[in-house]
């Protein structure tokens, strides 16, 4: 920590601006000194979200750094040798402060390489052959490798001498490459060799990015974006639509259950993984208590959101699918716990940022996002970043590998309704009704305009341009739903340019001929038709229905659920009134609470802030945490940072009889509370027990 506070106390006014704002959490609340700023920037916690921020050209430099010593003493900026920018790479991480002082003298903050992940090491290459060489073996080699990858890959042996036999399997691993010589004592498994033992791929961590190809014509991106955004918004419109008429049932962990999924595919005529999750994150969709059962259903949110512009629609989906919480290239329930990574909210945002350049294809695409977020991408699977691509496109976010211009209006915290209001074409009302029973939509539809179409046709070439087809059982939905023929007639006139085709009028008026033939009415209900076979057919399906005269049938049920039930039979009754007016027997839909996701977001200080934290800074006294000085980076990160280095201490402790020891070490290895050290002196390796630790210096 005295490194630390030393180099701010040093900074002028500009340098400390520039490290609060690339490490905003520190600045929340005001730090009261320079030693409380010097605290923060050293909290675990803060280095590894900066560190994620950081490339792998950066990261590479503090390992580098880290092997010659920095973290004990200054090193010179030009022994790092590696084929990077290194003035800005030396620049981007001294505003991140992690790393201080001069070229020539430059100390790595304390903590700065032990938030990295355990065995961390980017420079660390792949053996030719990973796979076949690790298959091929021999029992006493691979048990080596397995030790060594579960005990934090440092291991010391008498074999690692360079002038040891050469048919023992230390030299043997180091020769195929499988293992490095730290000393003649001590040897590290790579980073890619532990991976592949553990079963994954081994990662490469380029240290440039690779070009971006040849962009493609913008107005081609906008065009493609919004045909794709728009078809997204009518897979959202469609499960709204559809859990308004009747919520879904969840299973007791609160997931959708695979038959559920797969029938409401099949009803809806599209995987609805995508179009339930986006609109489950932003708040159109819900889960909660219906009639004592969990329901998925919609939301008033949702309600709202079906009577928005088709712009706005856009906009609110795209939201949604950047805000999503939900891994859908998991072989999961949809809905479960199991597909539920918030992290992958940030994932997804980083895929989408390696397109805003040009396109990218599968293999640059993964080396750029191991390049610019190494962090992030030491996570990420090949499948996940496939699926990102694919929603991505499926969205209206990416067209042609290309970030859409709504998806880098939301990137850049902009107007993103703005965006989408540029891209969408004029709404048109009105449609054409062609001879062989399709209706073909110019453009896209008015929200009012498509919900009325998509009651009595089935949608047949989704796009900007639509075509529906009208059918048998298409008009029998509608009717269903409590529509009349005269009133779909009179939609068609009033909206069709030109004439309605007359096999489309055959169509309506023969379907509504035979809907309404058993006619419903309160009786609790009654049922009543002139064909008296008819009737008798449905008394002897439905439970309770009781013919009291050839023509008319009692029900103790209400007349909804006569209707539902006579539905559900197979027949297609309709209600009415006291006066035989046709009636709708729809009731109110039942919604649910939302519960939106939040779109991921970028803490940062604003120039007021900035002034208030450097003011108190300047303010404190120049004494002002003097007495927080030697010993204060503590034992744990002076003794992790000569196992890092190789460098020996001498340490002072306590040993199991209550006497003080004192004893010059090479660290190996130090965590879960205790310190693995060479003692060279008895060529053993010793263990210490942290607490028991007294005092450490570097020899």
């Amino acid at each position: 920590m005295s490194v630390m506070y030393s180099a701010l106390g040093e900074m002028s006014e500009g340098e400390l601006r520039r490290i609060i704002a690339h490490r905003p959490d520190v600045a929340y609340p005001t730090p009261p000194s320079l030693a409380a700023l010097a605290t923060r920037l050293a909290l675990p916690g803060s280095i590894a979200r900066v560190l994620r921020t950081l490339t792998a050209a950066e990261i590479a430099v503090l390992e580098v750094l880290g092997d010659y010593g920095a973290e004990l003493e200054p090193v010179a900026l030009e022994r790092v040798d590696l084929p990077v920018d290194l003035p800005r790479c030396a620049a981007r991480l001294r505003d991140r402060a992690l790393i201080v002082g001069p070229d020539d003298a430059l100390r790595l903050a304390p903590g700065a390489l032990s938030a990295l992940p355990p065995g961390w090491r980017i420079l660390d290459p792949a053996p030719e052959g990973l796979a076949e060489v690790l298959a091929g073996l021999g029992q006493r080699e691979r048990s080596v490798l397995e030790t060594l990858a579960s005990a934090g890959s440092i291991g010391t042996s008498r074999a690692a001498a360079p002038d040891a036999d050469p048919e023992l399997p230390v030299p043997r691993l180091i020769s195929r490459g499988l293992l490095v010589r730290v000393n003649s004592q001590t040897v590290r498994l790579p980073r890619p060799v532990r991976e592949a033992l553990r079963g994954g791929t081994p990662r490469s961590y380029p240290l440039s990015p690779r070009p971006a190809g040849e962009a493609v014509e913008p107005s081609l991106v906008s065009s493609s974006s919004a045909a794709a955004g728009l078809d997204a918004v009518r897979q959202v419109r469609g499960v709204i639509t559809r859990l308004i008429g009747a919520p879904i049932a969840l299973l007791k962990d609160g997931s959708l259950g695979v038959r559920a999924t797969a029938a409401l595919g099949k009803e809806l005529g599209f995987d609805p993984a995508l179009a339930v999750t986006v609109a489950e994150s932003a708040g159109l969709i819900g889960r909660g208590d219906i009639d004592a059962a969990d329901c998925l259903a919609a939301t008033r949110e949702g309600l709202a959101w079906l009577d928005a512009p088709l712009y706005q629609q856009w906009a609110v989906v795209l939201c949604g699918w950047f805000a999503s919480p939900w891994r859908t290239e998991l072989d999961r329930k949809l809905l479960s716990e199991e597909m539920r990574a918030p992290e992958i909210r940030w994932e997804r945002r980083g895929v989408v940022t390696q397109l805003r350049e040009g396109p990218l294809d599968r293999e640059d695409l993964g080396a750029n996002l191991h390049h610019f977020a190494p962090l992030m991408a030491s996570g990420l699977s090949y499948a996940l970043i496939d699926k990102v691509v694919e929603e991505g496109h499926a969205i209206g976010a990416l067209a042609h590998d290309m970030v859409s211009p709504p998806a880098r209006a939301l990137l850049d915290g902009a107007d993103i309704a703005a965006a989408t209001r540029e891209m969408v074409p004029a709404e048109v009302d009105y449609v054409i009704a062609q001879a062989d029973m399709t209706i073909l939509a110019p453009g896209p539809l008015a929200p009012e305009v498509a919900t009325t179409l998509e009651a009595f046709a089935d949608l047949e070439s989704p796009g900007i341009a639509s075509l529906y087809r009208v059918t048998d059982a298409s008009i029998k939905r509608a009717l269903d739903a409590g529509r009349t023929a005269e009133e779909l007639q009179a939609w068609l006139e009033r909206h069709c340019a030109g004439e309605v085709p007359q096999a489309m009028r055959f169509a309506i008026t023969d379907a509504a001929r035979h809907h309404g033939a058993l006619r419903a009415g309160a009786a609790m209900s009654y049922l009543r038709s002139r064909d008296e076979a008819l009737l008798a057919a449905a008394a002897s399906e439905v439970e309770g229905l009781r013919v009291i005269a050839p023509t008319v049938a009692v029900s103790d049920a209400s007349v909804s659920q006569l209707v539902a039930q006579l539905r559900a039979a197979g027949f297609h009754p309709a209600a009415e009134d006291a006066s035989g007016a046709t009636l709708n027997t729809h009731e109110d839909p039942l919604l649910v609470a939302p519960t939106p996701s939040s779109l991921p977001k970028e803490r940062a200080v604003d120039e007021a802030q900035l002034d208030r934290v450097v003011a108190t800074l300047r303010s404190t006294s120049a004494d002002e945490g003097a007495g927080e000085g030697e010993g204060e980076e503590g034992f744990f990160a002076t003794l992790q940072s000569a196992a890092r280095s190789r460098r020996h201490v001498t340490i002072g402790y306590v040993d199991k009889d209550g006497r003080g020891r004192l004893m010059t070490v090479l660290p190996l290895t130090v965590g879960a509370g205790r310190l693995d050290a060479l003692d060279e002196a008895t060529d053993r390796v010793v263990r210490v027990e942290l607490p028991r630790i007294t005092r450490v210096v570097v020899a």
